[in-house]
């Protein structure tokens, strides 16, 4: 007990001499500007993103030097006590300031080193959740950290590192402010990763991919001990600063710093991936997979013929005894894809009572392995925030409209890289200019949008639909276009033609206002979207509605848009419109472009 005094004294008294002849030449401030202390404080362009005053020593006054000033005074007043509520950063200190911390730190902080011996971080992994369209918050993915090793027992064990917000409110315009402008309570959690493995797979039938990171063990420690800080604080969640993928990113860079030059106005779990692939800190990959996800890439994996027959021998032929199906079965069961596809398709059939329980098929040979890791990839979808500019020519007049698109993608982009086709758009902000008038006028301001034109199938049924709100343009009387708020909903069917079509039709209702006066209308639509040769998309559909702002008339719309995608962040689109209702006809042609980022 007096040697361990009398080292911990010495070193104290060792570290306050040096650290005031550190900051007399003025090292404290280079110090402080460092990416790592940056990191471990959570300061954006010497912001703080984390104010919780358990957190934050300055979050009256904050800066990066005053955090750093603080954290070096109440270490060396109380060097037990803060070193247990900031083991990171004074064990980062430590290391740049070359003085030697107590052996014994460790057993004076009881409740870290129980974290320490529960969560092992021998290795780490970057794992992405795939995109969910029955949650606002998982549209865009999640993304987490996993962490694996032998605890204090011997025992190996997988850890669940993630911060995440909950939705609290059925109110889409109440959720929209509360997670862009005044913020939700933000959660960091720690818990087993078996759990996310039954949620997130089981009952969401979302993908895990996993992607394994390189470290070395002083960065493994550094962020293990980083993760502990900020299981203890509060910290507020906001959609576009300081999300999932944010702090996800900024966890990760202290692994490798450069992924910071992927820290953009918007992270989204995508970006993470991206970031992480693209600096060479991922080392391997792997995937599991969720039933409906596998489901589909062994459908578009084997003969399209083959799918048929597989689907109508399981589904619809109800005259056939159950031999006759085996049989049939065992001869489409020649392919190992067909045969995984088979098993996968008579699970789903037993479940909902189509075939007895008994019901035996051939499977795969174990030897088989099957690769679905470039099928349908994270990081091979294009980036998440978009400029464009869109030039219109109508009877009436031409136009040229600017589009910022924060967060998300359009039906008609590239979307091949996704599981169904779908829509996401947050904040979309569109100006017209009018060069006849030298009018200029906001056009659209989306808040929150999103489409999902998921294939019903037997084995997986599900429902397509839409929701829309914000402030956009419908037909008037005479067709002419008029802007209002609008909220609108509608459900439906989609089917998949064939492995690069899909048709859908759904019906809806919804509810403009322009302040003066409000409107209820109803509608139905009908699309098909097709992925052709040449990296091109062509995307049409027809809808009916009742007339969506005063005094409007029901009007018939089809919209047509051939996309080209030179590249996975650029698109250019060809657009045909026709409207028409009982006194009038309007055609517009338009040329678009779109920069993805």
């Amino acid at each position: 007990m007096y040697y361990r005094f009398k080292s911990w004294f010495l070193s104290a008294l060792f570290f306050t001499m040096f650290s005031t002849a550190y900051a007399s030449n003025a090292d404290l401030y280079n110090l402080s500007e460092q990416s790592i202390w940056s990191l471990l404080i959570h300061s954006k362009e010497n912001r703080a993103q984390i104010t919780d005053p358990k957190f934050l020593l300055s979050a009256g006054s904050f800066s990066a030097q005053s955090e750093l000033k603080l954290t070096l005074e109440q270490f060396q007043q109380h060097p037990y006590e803060t070193f247990c509520r900031f083991p990171a950063r004074i064990s980062y200190l430590s290391e740049q300031m070359k003085f030697d911390l107590p052996e014994d730190r460790f057993s004076k902080c009881p409740e870290l080193k129980a974290f320490l011996e529960h969560v092992p971080f021998d290795s780490l992994e970057l794992v992405y959740a795939s995109e969910v369209l029955s949650s606002a918050t998982s549209m865009m993915g999640h993304i987490f950290i996993k962490a694996s090793g032998l605890n204090s027992r011997a025992i190996p064990v997988e850890h669940s590192l993630a911060y995440y917000t909950e939705i609290t409110t059925f109110n889409p315009l109440k959720l929209v402010i509360e997670s862009t402008m005044t913020g939700m309570p933000g959660f960091f959690s720690v818990k087993p990763f078996a759990k996310d493995v039954e949620q997130y797979i089981k009952k969401e039938q979302r993908n895990l991919w996993q992607f394994s990171l390189q470290a070395t063990p002083g960065q493994l420690h550094l962020l293990q001990l980083h993760i502990w800080e900020l299981n203890q604080v509060n910290i507020t969640y906001y959609f576009q600063s300081f999300n999932c993928a944010t702090l996800t990113l900024e966890m990760l860079a202290l692994l490798e710093p450069s992924l910071l030059k992927h820290r953009g106005t918007i992270v989204s779990p995508a970006d993470v991936v991206k970031a992480a692939v693209t600096e060479g800190v991922v080392t391997a990959t792997s995937l599991d997979t969720a039933p409906h996800w596998l489901f589909h890439a062994l459908r578009d994996s084997i003969a399209q013929k083959d799918a048929k027959e597989i689907d109508q021998l399981v589904f619809a032929r109800k005259s056939l005894t159950n031999e006759t199906r085996r049989q049939q079965l065992i001869k489409l069961a020649a392919d190992p894809l067909a045969a995984r596809y088979i098993t996968s398709v008579v699970e789903r059939a037993i479940e909902q009572d189509v075939l007895e329980s008994g019901f035996t098929v051939p499977t795969a040979s174990k030897d088989v392995i099957f690769d679905f890791t470039g099928y349908k990839h994270p990081a091979k979808t294009p980036q998440d925030s978009a400029f464009g500019v869109t030039w219109l020519q109508d009877e009436y007049n031409s136009r040229a409209l600017l589009h910022y698109l924060p967060a998300g993608h359009f039906l008609h982009n590239d979307n091949r890289q996704y599981l169904s086709e779908s829509e996401l758009i947050i904040a979309k902000v569109s100006v017209a200019v009018t060069p006849d008038t030298n009018k200029i006028q906001l056009e659209e301001f989306t808040l929150y949008s999103f489409r999902s034109i998921s294939p019903d199938h037997a084995a997986f049924p599900v429902l397509s639909g839409e929701f829309y709100l914000g402030y956009r343009q419908s037909y008037q009387q005479d067709l002419q276009l008029a802007s209002a708020f609008e909220v609108s909903g509608a459900l439906g069917k989609s089917l998949r033609l064939h492995r690069d079509i899909i048709s859908y039709a759904m019906a809806g209702a919804g509810l403009t206002t322009d302040v003066t006066h409000s409107k209820a209308f109803i509608y139905a639509k009908a699309g098909v979207v097709m992925n052709l040769i040449g990296d091109t998309k062509l995307y049409i559909q027809y809808e009916k509605s009742t007339g969506k702002i005063k005094n409007a008339n029901k009007f018939a719309d089809t919209t047509a848009i051939l996309s080209w995608f030179p590249d996975r962040d650029h698109s250019i689109n060809l657009k045909l419109n026709l409207v028409g209702s009982k006194k009038e006809q309007r055609t517009q042609f338009g040329a678009e472009y779109f920069y993805h980022f």
